[in-house]
């Protein structure tokens, strides 16, 4: 992601990043690494040991820290390439820049799932029934892999351009309409689709959350919308730089070296803060559990994960509850 566009074009030329920005994106990156890495493996551990009732939203959670998780894993060799070069050979840096956008794009169905599954919730519960039976939940959840694994292709099959040494620098277009499809498919559907449909989903919700009566939904509402909220302030620069490079590919010759100006003075700076998104979940959870004494400790994190997972079940039991009553009073009513 940050290597990938180094120094991209589909003219093959070359254009090393200022050393300011490099520092930078090395900062970010190892903080990212830092503070994710563990955080999602405790996330990942809790849930598989510590919680014994495991709702749709857990689910969600536990595969989006999964999918985190292997995008941090790569951090070190990019911040070794930034700092010197790519020498890990080419097999890896095409697999590397698989792994992360499939995982980039795991992660915007992940969350794009956790909105939907809340409005449903709070909107349409018995529409909810159908999603919350397991094979349902299993369903969703590999055809959204599939789809991430296919759209992340066109990045592992570019040509490489190579320097002397035979070290990969960044991603050929064979042309500049493939560039222009590939950049606007990928913040299409990694970015502006899904921001689309979460403000939408989320301004339906807001307006029935002032309405809930029970803490832990409206902590549950809440807790997936600052992830929501983590995601667009992490990604959204990355899209904005794709959008520039577009910008000065079809703008007129005069002004096409400000544009492509801009582009390659932030690039780096962006797809870096684009890794944040990674790491930033385990400290929102964190924050969260912060309600069950001080620190991001296991117990703490499952009592979190545990009332979610209670409150989607309550809203399952109160909703059936309420379809009961209402059945019951229209037997009584046709006996009268």
């Amino acid at each position: 992601m940050v290597l990938a566009n180094v120094t991209g074009g589909y003219n093959g030329s070359l254009v090393a990043p200022v050393p300011v920005e490099k520092a930078l994106a090395c900062v970010v990156l190892g903080l990212a690494s830092l503070v994710g890495i563990p955080g999602n493996l405790l996330v990942i551990w809790t849930i598989l040991l510590r919680i014994k009732r495991r709702s749709p939203t857990i689910v969600l959670i536990f595969t989006l820290a999964l999918a985190d998780f292997l995008v941090l894993v790569t951090v070190p060799f990019w911040i070794y390439a930034l700092a010197d070069a790519w020498v890990f050979g080419l097999a890896f840096w095409k697999g590397a820049m698989y792994l992360i956008f499939s995982s980039m794009y795991m992660s915007v169905f992940l969350i794009v799932a956790m909105g939907v599954e809340r409005l449903l919730a709070v909107l349409s519960p018995f529409a909810l029934k159908k999603w919350r039976k397991p094979a349902t939940t299993r369903n969703t959840l590999v055809c959204m892999l599939a789809l991430a694994l296919l759209l992340a292709v066109p990045n592992a099959i570019l040509h490489v351009k190579l320097d002397a040494k035979g070290r990969p620098l960044h991603r050929v277009y064979s042309s500049r309409q493939q560039e222009l499809g590939l950049l606007l498919l990928e913040t299409l559907l990694g970015f502006l689709i899904p921001f689309i449909s979460l403000s939408v989903s989320y301004s339906a919700i807001s307006n029935r959350i002032r309405q809930m009566t029970g803490t832990s939904k409206k902590r549950a509402v809440k807790l997936i919308a600052s992830i929501v909220v983590a995601f667009v302030l992490c990604w959204s620069p990355y899209h904005v730089i794709n959008l520039i490079r577009v910008t000065s590919m079809l703008a007129r010759p005069d002004s096409f070296r400000a544009w492509d100006k801009v582009y390659r003075t932030s690039k780096n700076a962006a797809g870096a803060l684009a890794f944040i998104s990674s790491c930033v979940n385990p400290i929102l959870y964190a924050f969260a559990a912060r309600n069950f004494n001080m620190g991001f400790r296991a117990s703490n994190l499952a009592k979190v994960f545990d009332q979610m997972s209670s409150s989607s079940i309550k809203e399952k039991r109160d909703k059936e509850s309420n379809e009961n009553e209402r059945r019951s009073e229209s037997a009584d009513m046709l006996q009268l």
